[in-house]
């Protein structure tokens, strides 16, 4: 649902997208597009086809939809030094997927164990002084739409569960409160893995989620009270 208002609205929210896009599962993401082509008698992939004007972002969203994610955990060793050397060809080039289309071919048509796989290679790169892909990302990436998606996607095959408690950290420590990605990510987590987000947001950043949105938005007490009620039962 968050999808259709995002991108048949006038203008399309693309961080939404990236992120509902970024941090889902594949069968999460199989439900979300029976779900929305129910609701809404439309196609995510076609919809976002539609009304996402950016080309590189377009091409981006409509990649990661069709990703394997965790639905395959078949790794194929003998690929991995190629696959490194497109990254590092595609960090010379800047992350732009206009320049070199094979790293995004790469983060999106291969399952998570064997990016993960990858990842560790990149990070122990010639040269590369142990930086890892997604510090690469935020460097030379010039887009900032893009390097904000591709670090998402990255993190996301890495532990989403640490994505998430990044995400509500950055979400209760802005200037202004994002009480919608909040409200996204405690309801559309409560049946998930909402503990464990719970449990690494107090082992990262030594307090309770609870805690940290009671500070940040006390002052919409129904707004806090519902999510503070969720995030504690």
């Amino acid at each position: 649902a968050v999808v259709s208002t995002q991108s048949t609205g006038e203008e399309a929210n693309d961080s939404t997208i990236c992120e509902i896009l970024c941090t889902r599962s594949d069968s999460e993401i199989t439900e979300l597009q029976q779900c929305y082509e129910t609701e809404y008698e439309s196609v995510v992939r076609e919809d976002i086809d539609m009304f996402i004007n950016d080309q590189e972002h377009k091409q981006f969203f409509l990649a990661i939809l069709q990703s394997p994610r965790d639905g395959d955990t078949t790794v194929d060793e003998s690929g991995v030094t190629e696959c490194v050397n497109k990254l590092i060809q595609a960090e010379k080039n800047k992350w732009d997927s206009t320049v070199c289309p094979d790293f995004m071919t790469i983060l999106s048509t291969l399952n998570f164990s064997e990016l993960r796989l990858i990842f560790k290679e990149f990070h122990k790169r010639e040269g590369g002084n142990m930086e890892m892909l997604e510090s690469s990302i935020r460097k030379h990436c010039k887009d900032e739409l893009m390097k904000s998606c591709l670090i998402m996607w990255v993190k996301s095959i890495k532990n989403v569960t640490q994505l998430f408690s990044e995400l509500l950290y950055q979400s209760v420590t802005s200037l202004t409160a994002d009480s919608a990605r909040v409200i996204r990510i405690v309801i559309g987590r409560s049946e998930i893995d909402l503990t464990q987000i719970k449990s690494h947001y107090m082992m990262q950043y030594n307090k309770q989620l609870q805690l940290a949105v009671q500070q940040k938005c006390g002052n919409d007490t129904a707004y806090s009270n519902i999510i503070t009620m969720i995030i504690k039962n």
